[in-house]
């Protein structure tokens, strides 16, 4: 398993304290599905896990040192600084980017939608931000694909519909009487088949008496 990447060259100090959380959360970042980013106040991104890599393209050396903004396109970069300093001066308020749509944007250049949680830490007296982040492309096409599935599978009967209480007929919207087969392949992709069910087979060829 290879270790996430610190930030690129800095004091001795700064080194050993990104060598302990590059240590302490190695096993962590990998575990977790999501794409997973540990960045500090600045928005210095300091690890970054092998879903990170795989979301945007980059390499963990590509990311360490980089902004967290340098993950998003560049029309949003300045509106998420503020975003950014406001969370970190008052995290209770609510998740950065709740109730908002966001963007990031991969190597390639192209631009997907994700769902961004964050949860703040302190380590070694440092406020850090962990920042999972979730692709919802693949997801939205998911649901849409539930949602026509189930659709297709609904008979498409809206309203009021009028059935003859004796003969089972159903009444059209030109005011024909139809026959309830017809009426449902009509006005839906459902096709009907024949079988007797248990009851009226009974009624039908009812078993043997030992009279009989």
């Amino acid at each position: 398993m290879r270790s996430a990447a610190p930030a690129r060259a800095g004091t001795g100090d700064e080194e050993a304290f990104l060598a302990s959380i590059r240590k302490k959360f190695s096993d962590f970042l990998e575990s977790v599905p999501d794409a997973m980013i540990l960045s500090d106040q600045e928005g210095t991104i300091l690890l970054a896990n092998n879903n990170a890599e795989r979301m945007f393209g980059y390499s963990r050396d590509e990311l360490a040192g980089q902004k967290v903004e340098f993950l998003m396109p560049e029309r949003f970069r300045t509106r998420h600084r503020r975003y950014r300093r406001s969370y970190y001066t008052d995290p209770s308020t609510r998740p950065m980017g709740a109730g908002r749509e966001l963007c990031a944007r991969g190597k390639d250049g192209i631009e997907f939608p994700v769902e961004i949680s964050l949860s703040l830490t302190e380590i070694a007296g440092r406020t850090l931000a962990w920042s999972a982040i979730r692709n919802v492309d693949d997801r939205d096409r998911s649901i849409a694909l539930v949602r026509e599935a189930i659709q297709n599978k609904l008979i498409a009967l809206k309203g009021l519909t009028s059935i003859c209480a004796w003969c089972k007929r159903i009444r059209d919207e030109d005011g024909f009487w139809q026959e309830l087969e017809k009426y449902i392949e009509l006005h839906s992709k459902t096709k009907l088949t024949h079988g007797i069910c248990q009851d009226c087979l009974r009624k039908l060829d009812p078993p043997a008496t030992p009279e009989d």
